[in-house]
C-alpha cells in the first residue's frame, strides 16, 4: 500500500498552532486568576460551580480546535492510500519508445555480433511499419530521462532520430530506466482517453533501482510497460565512459521479470487483458506480435466504438482520504462548541415537548370519531408550526381544538391541547400564562402528560425563584415516572436553593432580633437617665422656693 500527498507544502500550515497555543496558554493563566479571585469570595454558588469547570472546558476546547485544524491540513494535503479500479471509454492508441542508451548497451552479445543498442534500433524500425496509425513519441534514458520527441505521427523524425542513437547523446553517467519510464508518462497528454504504451528497449542493467517503482506508476495510471530485453545472460566486458575502464555487464533477465511481477501484485489485483507490465525477450520468435498485437485490437476496438458498440478499459485510481479527514475536522470543530455549552451544575431548563409521537398516532388510535381525526389533525399541524417557531399559528390551532374538543365532551383531546398550549406559552417565556394552562390539565389522563406537566411547572418555578414550589413540582414528576435524571437533578438544585434561601432569611431575622434587643436596652438606660435628671431638677427648684419666702 504506497502512501502519496498531492500538496506536502501545505503542512507547513500546521505550524500555525505554535502561536495559537502560547496565546491559548496565556488566556488560559488569566482565567484561571480571575476564577481563583471569585471563588474566594463566593464558592457555593451554581455560577462559582461552573466556572470551577471553566478551565477544564476551555483546555479541551483548544485540544479540539488544534486537532481539529490539524486534520483540515491533512485534508487540503491530498493523502491517498490503496487504489480502485475505474471504467474509461478510451480511443486510439499511443507508444512511447523508451531507449536505454548507456554504456553498457555497447556490449557485441547482440545476434550478429551486434551491438545491444543496434540491434534495438533495428528491432524498432521493424516496429514502426506496422504500427501506421499510431501516435508515438520517443525518450532517451542513461542517468536520467529526456524527451526528445513529443508524441507526434511523423514516423521520419522518429526514423531519423533512431539512427543517431548513441550514448554520447548524454553526459549523464549511469543507467536509469525508472527514470526513462517516468519520462514517457509525461509524454502522454493529461486525462487522455487513448490507450497507451510504453516500449523500453534495454539489457536491465540499471544503476540506481527505480524500475519497479516507475513501474508501479505506470500501473496506476492504467499505462501498459513492455521491457524489451538485449544481449545474453553471459557476462561480457564492455568499456565504461571514461574511455579507460572496462566493467562487465550481462542481461538481467530475472531481475527484469521480478519488477513486473512486483508492480503487477502490488498495485492490481485484477485479471484485466488491456493492461499489461510484461518483459519480452526481443530474441524469442513472435515477440513483435505480443507487442503489436495489443495495437490491432485497440484499432478493432476502435471500429467497433465508431459503429456503436462500447469499448471500455480500467484505470487504477488512488483512493483519496481527503473526505475522512475532512469529516473527523468537523466533528472536533463541533466538539469544540460543544464542550464550552456543558452545564454540569446547572438546572436543566429543557422544555418537554415529548407527546409528539403520541400526537403523531392520534389519527390511528381514534379513527373511530370523525371529530377526533379532525382534531389530531390540528393539533399535528400546530406541533409543526411549533417546531418551526411560529408560535403564533401553533396557539390559534391549540385553543380551535381545545374549544372543540370541550364542545365535544372528548377530555383526553382537551388535555393534549391544554398541554401544547401551555408548551408553547412556556417557549415564549409566557410563564403566568403556561402555568394557568398546566393547572387545568388532569395529571391523571396520561402518565406522559402527567410527567411533562409537573416537570414543566417545576421549571417556572425555579425560574421564578421559588425554590420551595419547584422542588414540589419535580417530586411529583419522579412520582409519575422516577427513571428521568433531568427531574433528579433538578429536585436536588431545587432542595439545595430552598435550603440556602432558608438559611439566609433565618440570618437575617437573627440579626433584626438582635438589632431590636439592643435598641430597647439602650432606651431604658436613656429613660432612667432622663428620670434622674428630672427629679434632680425638681429638687433644686424646691430649694430655690424655701430660700425666697424665708427671706421675703
Amino acid at each position: 500500500m504506497n502512501f502519496t500527498c498531492q500538496r506536502p507544502q501545505a503542512l507547513y500550515a500546521m505550524l500555525l498552532i505554535i502561536p495559537a497555543v502560547i496565546i491559548a496558554a496565556v488566556q488560559y493563566r488569566r482565567l484561571v486568576k480571575r476564577i481563583k479571585t471569585i471563588t474566594v469570595k463566593d464558592s457555593g454558588s451554581v455560577q462559582v460551580r461552573r466556572l470551577k469547570t471553566l478551565g477544564v472546558s476551555v483546555v479541551l476546547r483548544s485540544v479540539f480546535l488544534a486537532l481539529g485544524w490539524i486534520l483540515l491540513v491533512l485534508a487540503y494535503a491530498g493523502f491517498s492510500w490503496g487504489t480502485y479500479l475505474e471504467p474509461v471509454q478510451k480511443s486510439g492508441s499511443s507508444v512511447s519508445m523508451v531507449f536505454d542508451i548507456s554504456y553498457s548497451m555497447n556490449a557485441e552479445d547482440a545476434p550478429g555480433s551486434l551491438t545491444r543498442l543496434e540491434a534495438a534500433k533495428r528491432y524498432a524500425a521493424m516496429l514502426l511499419s506496422h504500427i501506421e496509425s499510431t501516435s508515438l513519441s520517443v525518450v532517451i534514458a542513461k542517468g536520467d530521462g529526456v524527451v526528445v520527441v513529443p508524441l507526434t505521427e511523423d514516423r521520419a523524425v522518429v526514423e531519423s532520430l533512431l539512427e543517431s542513437l548513441s550514448p554520447a547523446l548524454m553526459t549523464t553517467g549511469g543507467s536509469s530506466l525508472g527514470k526513462g519510464i517516468r519520462a514517457a508518462l509525461k509524454s502522454f497528454p493529461a486525462n487522455s482517453s487513448g490507450r497507451n504504451s510504453i516500449w523500453v528497449f534495454t539489457d536491465g542493467d540499471e544503476t540506481d533501482g527505480l524500475l519497479e517503482g516507475a513501474l508501479m506508476d505506470a500501473v496506476r495510471t492504467g499505462i501498459s510497460v513492455y521491457l524489451i530485453g538485449f544481449g545474453t545472460e553471459r557476462e561480457t566486458k564492455v568499456l565504461a565512459g571514461d574511455g579507460k575502464t572496462y566493467v562487465m555487464t550481462a542481461l538481467r533477465l530475472e531481475r527484469m521479470k521480478a519488477a513486473c511481477a512486483n508492480a503487477m501484485k502490488k498495485n492490481y489485483s485484477s485479471n484485466i487483458s488491456e493492461l499489461q507490465i510484461a518483459y519480452v525477450d526481443a530474441t524469442e520468435p513472435g515477440s513483435a506480435l505480443q507487442l503489436l498485437e495489443p495495437l490491432k485490437s485497440n484499432a478493432r476496438a476502435d471500429l467497433a466504438f465508431d459503429e456503436g458498440e462500447k469499448s471500455v478499459s480500467y484505470e487504477v485510481k488512488p483512493v483519496q482520504r481527503y473526505p475522512l479527514f475532512l469529516g473527523l475536522a468537523i466533528i472536533f470543530f463541533v466538539l469544540s462548541f460543544v464542550v464550552m455549552e456543558l452545564n454540569p451544575d446547572g438546572i436543566s431548563e429543557r422544555i418537554h415537548k415529548s407527546n409528539a409521537v403520541m400526537l403523531v398516532l392520534l389519527p390511528l388510535i381514534f379513527t373511530s370519531c370523525t371529530n377526533r381525526v379532525t382534531g389530531a389533525k390540528t393539533i399535528l399541524d400546530s406541533t409543526w408550526s411549533w417546531y418551526q417557531h411560529r408560535y403564533n399559528d401553533s396557539i390559534a390551532g391549540y385553543l380551535r381544538t381545545a374549544c372543540d374538543a370541550q364542545t365535544d365532551g372528548d377530555e383526553l383531546l382537551e388535555q393534549y391541547a391544554l398541554y401544547d398550549l401551555a408548551v408553547t406559552y412556556l417557549s415564549q417565556n409566557e410563564n403566568n400564562a403556561a402555568m394557568e394552562r398546566f393547572r387545568q390539565i388532569n395529571l391523571r389522563t396520561s402518565a406522559e402528560v402527567g410527567y411533562a406537566t409537573s416537570y414543566n411547572c417545576g421549571i417556572i418555578a425555579y425560574r421564578s425563584g421559588d425554590y420551595n414550589s419547584a422542588a414540589y413540582y419535580f417530586k411529583e414528576a419522579l412520582r409519575i415516572d422516577g427513571s428521568k435524571l433531568d427531574a433528579k437533578v433538578n429536585l436536588e438544585l431545587s432542595l439545595k436553593n430552598a435550603e440556602k434561601e432558608a438559611k439566609a432569611k433565618e440570618n437575617a431575622i437573627s440579626q433584626v432580633s438582635e438589632s431590636n434587643t439592643a435598641g430597647s436596652m439602650e432606651r431604658a438606660v436613656f429613660e432612667r437617665i432622663r428620670e434622674y435628671d428630672k427629679k434632680q431638677w425638681k429638687n433644686s427648684e424646691n430649694s430655690e422656693n424655701s430660700g425666697t419666702a424665708s427671706d421675703y
